[in-house]
């Protein structure tokens, strides 16, 4: 791939990321990194401690809103932005590291303009910047610069927990692939280096482990969520619903024949590279999700994706070679792949700009900042904001710091029943300064309840808020879908 070509592509992919990255609203991942953003130092680290992430992303959101306090809300994705974009530079260098040549171009145009691409890097979470890390620490690893491998894979375990199934299969990709003494006493000093620099977190995990148990919401692991995850590595979930059958389709078919292409057509050292790069922290996940707990979920595993675009470009690329036989000039191949392609990925994009807004929505941020906007205006001397759960909490707090507000003491195992799925540890709860009080307790002339409910609240939780409803029933319906109900009533 030669200079200009790079240059182009790169252009085009750092205009995609760009555009409408302000649009939509922050949803609740985002608003709960801007949360934590916003927090002295000290109570950002024990939010952190109390959640499931390290804590490395949310130091960098903290430096940049300290550094400026006058950044909107969206400017939490900045970062991400960033490191999207560096991550599409470093993957043009592993491309050639790997030596895969015939394929460059068209590898690194789906890594460009890819919706999972463009969705990470407009999102104010610590993807993008996984994906960065792992493929810097590839590269570095390749290039036997182990100092950078260290860092590379420090900064990879304190960014996000899969960042040890990435660790796991550079080391072994680069023992495999080198086979030499220097390469093996290098890939043992960079673990053993990560591993102490890890080990005061590993009490944290822990920790968080069992603040965490119970209210983990990932649902359990079968075949069909392991394809659903390398299929959204491509997609996400913007693809518009007349593209979704095709899009499926094509998906599958040609990472199956791009399997077979990458190990005919090229060395078997790029071979098993891309290979074990793309399934390989996959099949640790999935492996884990069976012999621990549920823990695969797509986003985590976007450190495969450039890999997996690597082996989808060859089908794409040779498609008349994979059937067997030649059936019109290559120049003519190529053409009608692209004829038949880009409208795909042109339809893929444009859900993406169409509906990411709606898609964010699933938090409840927008309608419940146009209830918000409601109950500022109607807002009355002697009256509180009352949350039955953490959603909304979490998605209101950075918008209504001003307002009292107080939250629902959260039915347990103690009497019975387990925690609401997906919601916060008491620790995160602390950090955040909510006070947890029964309504009766809060001294309060009205109580603005914010009360959703879902597949993922226990009974227990339906048996505490009813005796909040008022008489007159809800006020304001902010959702009503198959996933979640919810509203806002008015109680004195």
């Amino acid at each position: 791939m030669n200079r200009k070509t790079f240059f182009i592509i790169f252009a085009i992919g750092a205009a995609l990321r760009m555009f409408m990255i302000a649009r939509a609203t922050l949803w609740y991942d985002e608003n709960f990194t801007l949360i934590l953003a916003r927090l002295p130092f000290d109570r950002m680290i024990q939010a952190t401690a109390g959640d499931v992430h390290p804590p490395l992303w949310y130091l960098i959101e903290w430096v940049l809103y300290h550094a400026l306090p006058t950044l909107p809300a969206w400017g939490i994705r900045i970062p991400a932005l960033v490191f999207s974009l560096l991550a599409l530079w470093t993957f043009a260098a592993v491309l050639k590291e790997i030596d895969i040549p015939f394929i460059q171009p068209l590898a690194f145009s789906l890594m460009a303009v890819t919706p999972m691409q463009i969705w990470y890097a407009q999102e104010g979470r610590m993807y993008a910047l996984l994906e960065f890390l792992v493929l810097a620490a590839l590269l570095a690893g390749l290039k036997r610069q182990w100092s950078l491998l260290f860092i590379a894979s420090f900064a990879m375990v304190y960014t996000q927990n899969y960042g040890l199934f990435y660790l796991a299969i550079i080391s072994l990709v680069l023992v495999i692939r080198r086979n030499d003494i220097l390469t093996v006493w290098g890939v043992l000093w960079n673990g053993g280096m990560t591993g102490l620099a890890y080990l005061p977190w590993i009490v944290t995990i822990v920790n968080q482990m069992a603040e965490i148990h119970g209210r983990y919401w990932i649902m359990d692991a079968g075949a069909g969520a392991v394809l659903n995850a390398i299929y959204k590595q491509f997609w996400a979930g913007a693809m518009l619903p007349a593209g979704q059958i095709v899009s499926h389709v094509v998906t599958f078919v040609v990472l199956i024949f791009g399997v077979r292409e990458l190990f005919r057509r090229h060395n078997t050292d790029a071979a098993r590279t891309v290979f074990l790069m793309a399934f390989g922290p996959v099949i640790i996940a999935w492996a884990a999700s069976w012999l621990w707990q549920p823990l695969l979920l797509f986003r985590p595993l976007i450190g495969i994706s450039p890999f997996l675009y690597i082996i989808a470009a060859w089908p794409l690329v040779y498609w008349d070679r994979v059937l067997g036989f030649a059936m019109i000039p290559e120049t003519k191949y190529r053409l009608l792949v692209a004829i038949f392609t880009a409208p795909l990925f042109l339809w893929g994009l444009a859900g993406y700009y169409l509906n990411i807004a709606d898609i964010k929505g699933e938090g409840a941020t927008a309608p419940l900042l146009d209830t918000l906007a409601y109950v500022r205006a109607h807002w009355q001397p002697g009256d509180v904001i009352y949350y039955t759960d953490d959603g909304p909490m979490v998605n209101l707090l950075p918008y209504a710091g001003d307002l009292p507000q107080y939250r629902l003491p959260a039915c347990d195992e103690r009497i019975g029943f387990g925690p609401v799925l997906g919601s916060l540890s008491d620790t995160t709860r602390a950090a955040f300064d909510i006070q947890i009080a029964d309504l009766p307790d809060v001294p309060h002339q009205r109580a603005w309840i914010f009360a959703p409910r879902s597949p993922l609240h226990p009974q227990c939780y339906e048996d505490q808020i009813a005796a909040l409803a008022p008489i007159g029933g809800q006020l304001i319906t902010v959702d009503d879908n198959e996933y979640i109900s919810s509203g806002v009533w008015l109680a004195k």
